[in-house]
């Protein structure tokens, strides 16, 4: 492990310019902050993956932190970097998310704030006082693909939802849009998609006709302030868990979107289905589903392998 009494620490912050809550000046008033603890480099991300290629070649060149200003597609990439080819949380380098997405399921999960200003000061503050904690992250395994998330995945109606969420140009008013998504979906496709058979590590077998959600900590996301719980026991000090409905109509849907809205942990309903602190979960689906990672589509897949990774990821927060 790294030696994090050593002064100053190398510092590396990998920004995406893009991300939806971002300006220059607010970058600024970032670097100046943890300039004063790190000896800081600062690098721009170009297009999708530039931010795990970034994070690989950091981790390789020894830096002792690296942290990511943006959403959590940022996030994503960064610590697939970091921990690239099974690299140890141990040697790897620290690393602390700074939020400047839409939603920062992740650095909120941590206990960060919200504001990056806020938030970055809580990690300047977590960074000289030695403070880092070692988080579980999932991975997701099929055909061509193999990545790890750090909060949640999904196969099915969710995922289709992300999917048009995406389209929409502008994305700072979050609910609105997955609202609008929402309907737009119900419009065109309904609610019941084709069957999912998922496997658990329990040996057990469940059918769904409509969404499969995995979880690697709560909540699932957040509309604005509010925190929408889906698995409320799932934790980054235990395994997955796992949502499945096994029958998703309008009734279901409607009845599901209200306990979510409301506050509640976990959907109501007889078609919902949930298992907690699992090592494995295989998802195998009868036609091509549309499927998401941290809150990202990435396009669709029948068969996929989803396993818990413990102690995989060292932060600061």
């Amino acid at each position: 492990m790294r030696d994090l009494k050593a002064a100053p620490q190398r510092g590396l912050l990998i920004v995406n310019p893009k991300a939806s809550t971002g300006s220059r000046r607010r970058t600024r008033w970032v670097v100046k902050k943890l300039d004063a603890v790190l000896d800081l480099t600062v690098e721009k991300t170009g297009d999708r993956g530039h931010g795990e290629e970034l994070a690989r070649r950091g981790a390789d060149a020894g830096y002792d932190v690296v942290l990511s200003l943006g959403g959590d597609g940022t996030v994503n990439e960064v610590v697939n970097g970091l921990v690239a080819g099974g690299r140890p949380a141990a040697e790897a380098p620290l690393f602390a998310p700074i939020p400047a997405g839409s939603t920062n399921v992740f650095a909120r999960a941590l206990g960060l704030p919200w504001d990056r200003r806020r938030a970055s000061m809580a990690i300047v503050a977590a960074l000289e006082e030695r403070r880092t904690r070692t988080v579980s992250l999932g991975r997701l395994q099929g055909d061509d693909l193999d990545r790890l998330f750090t909060f949640c995945a999904g196969l099915g109606w969710d995922a289709s939802i992300i999917k048009k969420v995406e389209s929409y140009r502008k994305k700072r008013n979050l609910g609105a849009h997955y609202a609008r998504a929402v309907m737009a979906e119900l419009n065109e496709h309904g609610v019941e998609g084709d069957s999912i058979q998922v496997s658990l590590s329990t040996g057990e077998v469940v059918e769904s006709t409509g969404m499969v959600v995995v979880q690697n900590c709560a909540p699932w996301t957040y509309l604005g302030a509010l925190p929408v719980n889906l698995n409320a026991r799932a934790s980054f000090n235990a395994g997955l868990d796992v949502l499945i409905l096994r029958k998703l109509g309008l009734s279901d849907a409607a009845r599901t979107a209200a306990s979510l809205l409301v506050g509640r942990d976990g959907p109501d309903g007889k078609h919902a289905v949930t298992h907690h602190d699992l090592s494995r979960i295989r998802l195998r689906a009868s036609l091509p589903q549309a499927f998401q990672l941290d809150g990202d589509y990435l396009g669709e897949r029948t068969e996929l392998e989803l396993s818990s990774v413990p102690k995989a990821l060292r932060v600061a927060c």
